[in-house]
């Protein structure tokens, strides 16, 4: 629930001196201690969201992050019943007025740290599904910056450790079996993901695929709201002609960002049972779709997962069963014949 309260600056006050609080004393004046680690600031904001469906509940002293928030997750519903990830993000006044660097990020047990400079970080405890931000009023100039490395990262992050394993795989569905299609930056996952869909196939996701934990039928939730595209896909889709190339969090790759519903003929939904899994090849000339180690596969998988060791275990357990469905690599240059040969795998299974 949105909380109708104005936010308050916030500075950080120094320690009273030995000789203030002597007068203070003497007079009978009362102390009003500083709070140099910002400790006793009230985050009088508070709103839940749904990234990816579940509940995330960001509490903030700046009306400003959660319009962020809003941007990010506010046209996502409640999927699943899972436990409450609690945000609390602090900021403060003033700031550099130059987007800060790309934060450096850490983690060891239980504990992860995202640290841009002394000003703007985050500290995730993935055991109580707690995570703190500081960021000052000048990074939130850079909305695109502080919501891919501090909003929308240390949120799936907190997911990704205790909900649903990410996958470096787009998705896409035909007649109600899920495709993943895996493979290295730039291996055009987004481009043949988008591809399906526009041929008729239902679009999940073009990047960050969530295989959801205790379920036995193999269930992946992603983002079908959009799709980023590295600029060469202008060559493939008049779409995307005119549209703005932008760097990636004003630090990262360039990319163009596209709406899925501004394309009417997509169709998206944000879930979808895994069949089969596919590793793109496009460094070839030959057209073949050939069977691929599911170790490999495997590793793959868990080289991207999370960092704790008593979660590795179940993500073990969760993507053995997720290979179970047969894993391939699609050698192709031509997308329309790789739409054909994928349609051919889920239809006839091979």
């Amino acid at each position: 629930m949105r909380s109708t309260l104005e936010a308050l600056p916030v500075q950080s006050m120094d320690m009273l001196s030995t000789e203030q609080l002597m007068q203070a004393w003497t007079h009978s004046t009362p102390v009003e201690f500083g709070d140099p680690t910002l400790s006793l600031t009230e985050f009088y904001l508070q709103q839940t969201f749904y990234p990816l469906g579940f509940p995330v509940l960001v509490s903030t002293n700046s009306q400003l992050v959660l319009d962020a928030a809003t941007e990010s997750w506010g046209s996502f519903d409640k999927l699943f019943d899972a436990e409450l990830i609690t945000l609390k993000i602090g900021v403060t006044e003033g700031g550099a007025p130059d987007c800060p660097p790309a934060p450096v990020c850490r983690i060891r047990e239980h504990l992860c740290s995202v640290i841009a400079n002394g000003e703007n970080f985050a500290i995730s405890d993935y055991d109580q599904a707690f995570s703190l931000i500081w960021v000052t009023r000048t990074t939130l100039d850079h909305p695109s910056y502080f919501r891919y490395f501090f909003l929308e990262s240390t949120a799936m992050g907190q997911i990704s450790n205790r909900s649903a394993w990410g996958i470096h795989a787009a998705c896409v569905q035909l007649d109600g079996s899920g495709v993943l299609l895996c493979g290295d930056s730039g291996a055009g996952k987004s481009t043949l993901s988008y591809f399906c869909a526009r041929a008729g196939w239902t679009y999940i996701t073009d990047d960050g695929s969530y295989l959801v934990d205790g379920r036995d039928d193999c269930l992946i939730v992603g983002n079908c709201k959009q799709v980023r595209f590295r600029p060469a896909a202008k060559h493939f889709f008049e779409e995307l002609h005119g549209r703005e190339v932008m760097q990636r969090a004003e630090v990262g790759k360039p990319s163009i960002e596209f709406p899925t519903n501004a394309a009417r003929q997509i169709v998206a939904l944000s879930t979808s049972r895994i069949r089969h899994i596919v590793f793109l090849n496009r460094n070839t000339a030959l057209h073949e779709l050939v069977s691929f180690p599911a170790e490999v596969a495997k590793l793959y998988m868990l080289q991207r997962a999370s960092c704790l060791p008593e979660t590795r275990t179940r993500q073990a357990v969760m993507f053995n069963r997720l290979l179970e469905a047969g894993v391939y690599e699609l050698r192709y240059t031509d997308l329309d014949w790789a739409v054909q040969r994928l349609t051919q795998l889920v239809r006839e299974g091979c």
